[in-house]
Order: structure tokens, then C-alpha cells, then sequence
């Protein structure tokens, strides 16, 4: 299987190669399964003996691919090339045939739950404390990850997309400096737009990190906007912030959303002072009725072994 692995992942069966290079091209021509989490090149097609099974990379809560207005068609060209698709939910499921253009091939659609979810259900303190070691994590304060997405409508010709942290980050460590840390991870577009040297001292940037899962288990709470990440964070039942500091715009600008703001499994704040209250009461978390509600109907599906489920149900 290929994968684009960037790690330290060893095994006498696990070859790594970067990507967009030509052993990497080689690879994937001699594969018989692909293993993916986002879309691929235009000009790459299985052939008819390969099996490519599609992973995503996050159950969506902002419009993705046909759902989107004005869209183009990549992402019904990108569905035409499934073998398989995996998802963790009905709602991702129907989600994910919509903005892939897969209706009357729903059947390929495997409701499994994520398989790399799994890790979320089998961490200990061992991985934990090496984890916090790797990334040299002062101990005695709890960790704050940060994690939001790129704006579609803040983008440069020249520079790229925007910075998209919306905090002022000398006042937020005035405010709750001693008793956290913030683990800042940006989305891939935005993460080389960054400098937190001055903060080094409060604000670790992650955004290089390579396993997404790592900082999830060693955090104590999740801040973010309209990022997915939520979705596989609240396996673990711990406190989730929503920093929606410019809703309005990101809604009638950029794009719209699946779900209704009620649905969502934490606090949504719309000014710094009220992400700093909000993070305070977090203190005080247990996970109420909401919560649980929303884990039953999106990640319901997501535990152990998940990978060897969707293995049994594809590799014959």
C-alpha cells in the first residue's frame, strides 16, 4: 500500500517515498491498493487492477467539492476513480456521495468509522509522556491545541492565504499565560505564514507535526473554528471551544456549512475575551447531553481495529 508518509514509520513490508517525486509516481503505477486522505493529481487513474480507497481526511462541516456553489467537477473526476470510500457516519456518508458526485454508487461507501481513529481509543500515559518529550512540553500547565483552518477568500497571488489565528496573542498570555501552554496547529496553506519565536515560551507551533493524533491525545481541551478536526477529537471526550471570530463573513464569503451551529459538541465564541471565559469554565467540564449526542450520531462507529475491518471488507 502507498501512503504519503513523511515519518519515522518502520517495518520490513514499509517502503517510504516522497511525494510527487518519480519513486513515488513508480509506486503508485506498481500498487495494488491506494491508501489516500485527499484528492489526487488530475492525470493519475488507476488502472483496472487497482484498488483505491479513499480515507478523507475529515467528516465535513463546511460544504466540500459539489456542494459547494460554482464549484468546478475535480472532485466528481476524483470520485469517479473510488474503488472504495470510508466514512464514520450516515451523515458523512451522505456528505461525502453528494460532494463526490457518487450517487448510484453508494454501495461503495464502507461505514466502518476511520481507522485512524483507532490510536484515539488505544493510547496510554507511556505514549502520552513520550509524546510530551518529543515535543519538549513544559509540565504543570494544561495544553491548549489550537487548530484552525484557512479562510477560501483571504488568499494572495503572492503570498498565499492569509494568517488565520484571530487572537492577539500578547494579550491571551497576559490573560491565561500561567496556567497553559497553546500547541498552534495550522492548516497546511497557512502554516509557513507563522512566526511565534516571541511566544516561545507559551506558544509551540505544531503545524510541522506529523501525526495529527499525537497532539490530540496530549492535549487537555481543542479550540478551533471550521475545521473538521473536531469531529475525531471528541472520541475522546474532552473539552472543545469553537473561535468563530468572523462567522458572518467566513458564511457569505467562503463557504457554508452542513451543520447547524446547535449541533455543535462545545461553545462557540465570537470575541477573544469570550474564548478566554470560555476556556475557564472548562474546569468545570463534564460532557453534557449535547456531547453525547453528537458522538452517537457522527462518530458512533469509530473505536479498535478499524483498519483491520476495512481491510477484511476490501482485500480479498
Amino acid at each position: 500500500m502507498l501512503q504519503k508518509l513523511v515519518g519515522n514509520e518502520k517495518g520490513p513490508k514499509i517502503s517510504i517515498v516522497k511525494y510527487e517525486t518519480f519513486s513515488y509516481y513508480k509506486t503508485l503505477a506498481k500498487a495494488k491498493y491506494w491508501v489516500l486522505n485527499s484528492n489526487t493529481r488530475k492525470f493519475l487513474k488507476p488502472n483496472e487492477e487497482q484498488v483505491y480507497i479513499q480515507t478523507w481526511h475529515g467528516t465535513p462541516l463546511k460544504k466540500i467539492g459539489l456542494d459547494v456553489p460554482g464549484s468546478d467537477l475535480d472532485y466528481a473526476h476524483e470520485g469517479e476513480k473510488f474503488s472504495y470510500m470510508i466514512s464514520p457516519s450516515k451523515y458523512c456518508s451522505e456528505k461525502l456521495v453528494s460532494a463526490f458526485g457518487l450517487q448510484g454508487r453508494e454501495d461503495i461507501v464502507l461505514e466502518t468509522g476511520y481507522p485512524r481513529n483507532d490510536a484515539l481509543f488505544t493510547f496510554d500515559q507511556a505514549k502520552v509522556n513520550s509524546i510530551l518529550r518529543e515535543l519538549d512540553v513544559p509540565r504543570g500547565k494544561k495544553i491548549i491545541l489550537y487548530a484552525p483552518t484557512f479562510r477560501d477568500n483571504k488568499r494572495s497571488e503572492v503570498s498565499g492565504y492569509e494568517n488565520a489565528s484571530g487572537l492577539d496573542f500578547d494579550k491571551l498570555k497576559e490573560q491565561i499565560g500561567d496556567e497553559y501552554i497553546i500547541l498552534f496547529r495550522a492548516h497546511y496553506f497557512v502554516a509557513k505564514n507563522m512566526d511565534f519565536e516571541k511566544y516561545k515560551d507559551f506558544v509551540i507551533d505544531v503545524s510541522d507535526y506529523e501525526d495529527v493524533n499525537d497532539l490530540y491525545i496530549i492535549s487537555d481541551m481543542l479550540i478551533t473554528d471550521y475545521s473538521s478536526v473536531f469531529f475525531d477529537y471528541a472520541n475522546l471526550k474532552r473539552p472543545i471551544i469553537f473561535y468563530m471570530y468572523d462567522y458572518e463573513d467566513y458564511k457569505a464569503n467562503a463557504r457554508d456549512f452542513y451543520l447547524d451551529q446547535n449541533e455543535l459538541p462545545g461553545p462557540i465564541t465570537k470575541t477573544q475575551d469570550e474564548l478566554v471565559k470560555a476556556i475557564e469554565e472548562t474546569r468545570f467540564f463534564i460532557p453534557d447531553a449535547r456531547y453525547s449526542m453528537f458522538n452517537q450520531k457522527y462518530n458512533h462507529l469509530d473505536g479498535i481495529n478499524k483498519g483491520l475491518e476495512v481491510a477484511k471488507k476490501i482485500i480479498k
